[in-house]
């Protein structure tokens, strides 16, 4: 990797964005920016002085490093090596930087940067790399180290980003989802590296391990650490906070990619009680949106104020970048007893300045803040060019701007020890880390650790306590003595990172501490250190683990706090794996949640575990703990997959289906569907059709015929639609099938069934050759209207690849397929027709209902839809072009993993979707509809397409009113 010094003034960037489209002038901007009273804004730097600032850090003189990104275009990222690092100072104190210098430039893929060990780290893909100067003269010492490398390059907008120093001493950075990296140290082997997508991981500097710390969520591009060392992350699309834990499972989009461990189950859920684009209330997607309530869905970077100089109201406060929103939303990070919470505090800064596109936020050594604006109209998905010469650095402070002269690489160790009390923790931060650079380095430290154990046994206060404790263990002077007798400290921050850093060596003798984390377990009560017990447990070997997992699942008991319960599943389920025996001797002594975990765990191996659990039944009468076993093995079996049980204990199974608790006979119902021999598939056919059968067990007795599809299930399926009982979920098991009389039965009643009836009738009518063809003659014949036809459903017809059908299909319904000029004609077209006054006029009540019917199986706004595709309330929905350019367009930028695939099963079935996940056994794929699995046996070709999930022609079948409401809809504030 190259890295050179040249003059800056060398280079001029060229924009794409279209002529004539430009940033406000600097001054023009600033201006516009609101902050509360007592604050004030000054215009720090501005191109040409710096341009695309897409990472901000402070070197140990108070002095201000920017990454500069030229090779982003808007959407991914470029081979152009023209990306740089500058330095920046304010020599007087009034908020400008004025003092201005390149470090180095011919960087590419620049990502983000730190300072520290005598140079400069930076991600920059497929490296993180370190460009060394050990002098401290601002010029590079030789060429740059790569210490990882496989980050991936073609993440896009997802790209490994972001530095900066945890209070263990180690490097931490994330990763997006849309591509994963296979990251090792240069030459490792494929085996010996570490694949990671959506993440938070972490690089210690002098050790050279590497670790995913947790993962998740979609696109991580913010991380800081609060007064108690307790990390949090932002991100976009899916809820915006989120609690690091190390150990932790996160959500993922529309969880996506179900997770590489498929024994995860459940991930945690976010930490914000609240979404930045709904109202105030908590976030449940349903309560009233306003855009005023946040902004938007996107955020960027995350900094927790621990500064000396603003107002104490805002200590401990976390600010993001809300890119949509163009502000800087601001949440306070509260906790009682239990778990945190991230409540929304009033917004920190609001920008009326359409191109202001905050990207980065650091507190200095003088308490107040600067804030980078990437300065352009668009962000990730952009395509409509990049205005690379625009960018602007912030000042924001309290009160008139000052200076703090500071060289913290001059202070002696008792210096950096009592820097470690200082109120702001920039100095505590920056003093920490060269503690630990001048341990690595061989000085003697005994006189500093002796001032910093002093500090720790005097000092009140407990996040001072924790600063002391950190820096000890990054310089080698906590021993694991000393943490094992902090286990018993009163304070439960202490107790929970004694825990944490005992088993964060990878040197040391984890089993060690393990009788004391066993009657830790037992016997502690604070979330803080249960939540810390259950993370160090995935650092223990399986096999040593078991007993202190158990008792913390067993004290966890019926916990209110639902993420502590997975993080314990996180721990115990290797366990359980190992041992299904030991682990059924204490199932019954389990939570509810966890019994029916343990229970498809031990189910999802092989036949003899699942009998060894089945066989558990006739040792308990507690109908709550049949329920939960039950659940759990039919959670275990997979899409048309079938467990050969002996007689005895199938016949166990059949007996419950008459059980008077409902939810053991719902879940009987639905293993005799799967394990039974012909007489067991009878009474479950019973149990479907009669008259008395209540709704949950005559649907779990549908689900569970449809993972079977015995012989016959295509009149039971006929039945129960000309009964209209379950017809909509009849209607989707029915894609199962290949059944002539079946299609022409729901052809025959399409007319009287529903809306959501009908949607799923053609879902299951366009899915084979005969009933697709049967449909086209039912269309032809005018039997059908062809509008009831959707775009995605004409799509999956023409899937089918069979050329008389194709040619029908484009005579009754149209085209699927348009040139690029033609696209881009009918873009401007559509703009120009939905002009505002048009749009201002437009009935909203009409535009929600053509939402309903062509966008909210896929699309969620607000609250309404489903989460196949993005949501759209807090997008960028209110730009015209935007909405119209990706409507029109929608394949026009697809990255790898939402592409749509068409999978061609063995009996004739076509389904279309994006590839969530792929075994050896089985592929699971998201259709517009619903998450299909198919074994791989019933496979014959999956065929991988350029297009979208989201089908050209969306528009073509609207009238010009209806375009115009629904346009309306998407743009307006909800209901």
């Amino acid at each position: 990797m190259a890295c050179v010094q040249v003059d800056a003034q060398e280079f001029t960037p060229r924009n794409t964005q279209a002529a004539g489209q430009h940033p406000l002038p600097p001054a023009e901007a600033v201006a516009r920016l609101r902050v509360p009273a007592g604050f004030q804004i000054t215009l720090a730097a501005a191109e040409p002085k710096v341009r695309q600032p897409i990472a901000i850090t402070f070197d140990d003189r108070g002095r201000l490093w920017v990454a500069e990104s030229y090779s982003y275009d808007g959407s991914t990222f470029t081979d152009q090596t023209q990306d740089r690092i500058l330095i920046f100072e304010d020599t007087n104190g009034d908020g400008v930087l004025d003092r201005r210098k390149v470090f180095c430039e011919g960087l590419s893929h620049l990502t983000g940067l730190e300072i520290g060990f005598g140079g400069v780290w930076i991600t920059a893909p497929p490296h993180l790399a370190f460009l060394p100067d050990a002098d401290h003269d601002d010029v590079p010492d030789g060429e740059a180290v790569v210490h990882l490398d496989g980050w991936s390059l073609k993440a896009e907008h997802n790209s490994v980003n972001g530095l900066t120093w945890g209070p263990d001493g180690w490097l931490y950075g994330r990763h997006g989802i849309k591509q994963p990296s296979r990251v090792g140290r240069p030459g490792q082997t494929p085996a010996d590296r570490v694949e990671l997508s959506c993440s938070i991981w972490r690089y210690h500097p002098t050790g050279h391990q590497f670790e995913v710390v947790a993962d998740g969520t979609i696109n991580p591009w913010g991380l800081d650490f609060d007064d108690h060392g307790q990390g949090f992350l932002t991100t976009s699309v899916v809820e915006h906070l989120w609690h690091l834990v190390p150990g932790a499972h996160y959500q993922r989009w529309k969880d996506r990619g179900v997770h590489s461990n498929p024994h995860v189950y459940e991930p945690m859920s976010a930490t914000s009680d609240h979404l930045h684009w709904a109202s105030g209330k908590p976030a449940d997607h349903a309560a009233s949106p306003t855009l005023d309530f946040g902004g938007g869905h996107s955020h960027c970077d995350a900094m927790i104020y621990l500064g000396d100089r603003w107002p104490r109201s805002y200590r401990g406060s976390l600010l993001t970048s809300n890119i949509h929103g163009r502000r800087i939303n601001r949440d306070r990070l509260d906790r009682l007893d239990g778990s945190y919470r991230g409540v929304h505090a009033d917004d920190f800064l609001v920008a009326e300045d359409p191109w202001f596109r905050a990207v980065s936020m650091e507190y200095g050594p003088d308490g107040d803040v600067y804030v980078t604006d990437w300065s352009d109209n668009g962000e990730c998905h952009d395509r409509d060019g990049v205005h690379r010469t625009s960018g602007r650095i912030y000042k924001v402070t309290w009160g008139n701007p000052r200076r703090v002269d500071v060289d913290l690489g001059q202070a002696t160790d008792m210096q950096l020890v009592d820097f470690q009390l200082h109120a702001n923790d920039w100095f505590v931060r920056h003093a920490r880390r060269l503690l630990q650079e001048r341990a690595a380095d061989g000085n003697d430290l005994s006189e500093a650790h002796a001032g910093l154990r002093e500090s720790f046994d005097s000092h009140p206060d407990i996040p001072r306590k924790l600063r002391v404790l950190w820096a000890l263990h990054c310089s080698g002077g906590a021993s694991d003595h000393w943490l094992s007798e902090l286990l018993s400290h009163e304070n439960e921050h202490v107790r929970g990172w004694a825990v944490r850093l005992l088993v964060d060596d990878a040197t040391s003798s984890r089993a060690a501490f393990l009788p004391r984390f066993a009657a830790m377990a037992e016997t502690e009560t604070s979330w803080i250190v249960r939540m810390a017990l259950a993370s160090a447990l995935q650092r223990i070997d399986v096999g040593q683990r078991w007993t202190t997992a158990v008792a913390l699942a067993i004290k966890n008991g019926n916990s209110l706090d639902p993420n502590l319960e997975r993080m314990i599943w996180y721990a115990i389920e290797p366990e359980v794996a190992a041992n299904p025996a030991r682990t059924l001797q204490a199932i019954d002594a389990l939570s509810p949640k966890l019994r029916r975990w343990t229970a498809r765990r031990i189910c999802s191996d092989a036949t003899p575990s699942a009998t060894l659990l089945l066989d558990h039944l006739t040792h308990t009468t507690r109908a709550d703990v049949i329920a939960d076993l039950l659940e759990g093995f039919n959670d275990s079996v997979s899409m048309q997959t079938r467990i050969q049980l002996s007689d005895s204990t199938a016949g166990v199974i059949e007996t419950l289906i008459e059980h008077d608790d409902r939810r053991v006979r719902v879940a009987a119902v639905r293993a005799a569907a799967v394990t039974a021999e012909e007489s067991g598939l009878q009474r479950v056919r019973q149990r479907l059709h009669a008259v008395e059968t209540d709704h949950a067990t005559r649907r779990a007795a549908l689900d569970g015929l449809a993972q079977r599809n015995p012989a016959g299930f295509a009149r039971d399926l006929e039945r129960l639609i000309q009964s209209s009982r379950l017809t909509t979920e009849a209607l989707r098991a029915a894609t199962r099938t290949d059944d002539q009389k079946l299609a022409e039965t729901v052809l025959k009643r399409f007319g009287e069934l529903d809306q959501e009836e009908r949607v799923a009738a053609m879902d299951y009518l366009v899915a084979r050759r005969r009933s697709a063809s049967l449909l086209l003659r039912a269309i032809e014949s005018k039997a059908i209207a062809a509008a009831e036809l959707s775009a995605g459903q004409s799509r999956q017809i023409d899937a089918l690849g069979d050329q008389a059908l194709q040619l029908r299909l484009h005579r009754v319904w149209g085209t699927l397929r348009r040139s690029p000029a033609e696209r881009v004609r009918q873009i401007k077209d559509l703009e120009k027709r939905l002009d505002p006054s048009r749009i201002a006029t437009a009935n909203l009540s009409r535009g929600r209902e053509v939402y309903q019917r062509n966008c909210a199986s896929c699309h969620k706004l607000f609250g309404e839809g489903k989460s196949v595709g993005p949501e759209l309330t807090g997008s960028n929905r209110r730009d015209l072009h935007y909405l119209v350019s990706n409507i029109i367009d929608p394949s026009a930028a697809v990255p790898a993993d939402f592409r749509l695939s068409n999978l061609l099963t063995t009996d004739g079935r076509v389904i279309s979707g994006t590839i969530t996940r792929q075994t050896e056994s089985s592929v699971t794929i998201q259709t517009a509809t619903e998450t299909v699995e198919v074994l791989s046996e019933d496979i014959e070709t999956i065929k991988l397409t350029a297009n979208s999930l989201m089908p050209d022609g969306l528009l073509d079948h609207l009238s010009q009113q209806q375009t115009q409401d629904l346009f309306a809809w998407l743009m307006s504030n909800g209901p």
